[in-house]
């Protein structure tokens, strides 16, 4: 079964991720930080680009709060159905596309990128179209907030890369799902995005991760990154 497939089947029968209305926790105070440090004009027609929308939940936040458009991606047919049933709103685009393949939107036209732990089950070569992406179509004073998952002190994503390698760094087949994910540890992140956009802030977290009937501990990093379009390269 493939990636797509595994993640259709998740929306029909979810065991691991949640189908709230509200949005993410951590999404949600990376807006109130660009709020509270003026870092986005929100007076503004903002753009903003949600990567693995899911059902939309983050999208509609933006969309209905501060009339943002909203390019809402996610490759599952099934995550866009109850997406456009649940949070359908005239600002948001719901987008059947994969983002590890090229974006049909023009280069800086996005003030905004939401990553809500999506990229981490990118392969390496799907995650060089990403960055790349990312890159063009963000503009120069625009930001990305990537949510994704750490490797330090995570005591179940270092066993599953020894149980059930990935085949490529810091991987692993997930033993239920059947899908790969990437944990990072904080200097190979810093080195792999620091490539493509300035890391402004860098926090890790505890979170769970619901597996079945039972809960497990997993850590994030949560990653307020922003456009180095237009800096000096020394």
């Amino acid at each position: 079964m493939s990636n797509q497939e595994q993640w259709d089947d998740e929306y029909k029968n979810p065991r691991f991720i949640s189908l709230s209305h509200k949005p993410q926790k951590d999404f949600f105070r990376f807006v109130k930080w660009l709020k509270k440090n003026k870092n986005i004009d929100f007076t503004q027609k903002l753009s903003v680009l949600d990567l693995g929308a899911g059902v939309g939940r983050n999208s509609f936040y933006m969309a209905d709060n501060y009339d943002a458009k909203v390019y809402a991606y996610d490759f599952s047919e099934e995550a866009l159905e109850q997406a456009r049933m649940i949070h359908a709103h005239p600002q948001i685009s719901f987008v059947l596309h994969n983002i590890a393949e090229p974006y049909d939107l023009p280069d800086n036209s996005v003030d905004i990128i939401l990553d809500v732990t999506s990229s981490n089950a990118l392969n390496e070569k799907e995650r060089t179209v990403y960055l790349a992406e990312c890159q063009r179509v963000l503009k120069k004073d625009g930001y990305l907030y990537v949510r994704t998952l750490a490797k330090e002190g995570d005591v179940n994503a270092q066993k599953m890369i020894q149980e059930f390698p990935g085949g490529e760094k810091d991987t692993y087949i997930h033993p239920v799902r059947k899908i790969r994910e990437r944990v990072f540890s904080g200097p190979d992140f810093k080195k792999l995005y620091g490539n493509y956009f300035k890391v402004i802030r860098m926090e890790r977290k505890t979170g769970y991760q619901r597996w079945g009937k039972q809960n497990y501990k997993r850590n994030y990093w949560n990653v307020y990154l922003k456009s180095n379009k237009g800096e000096e390269v020394i």
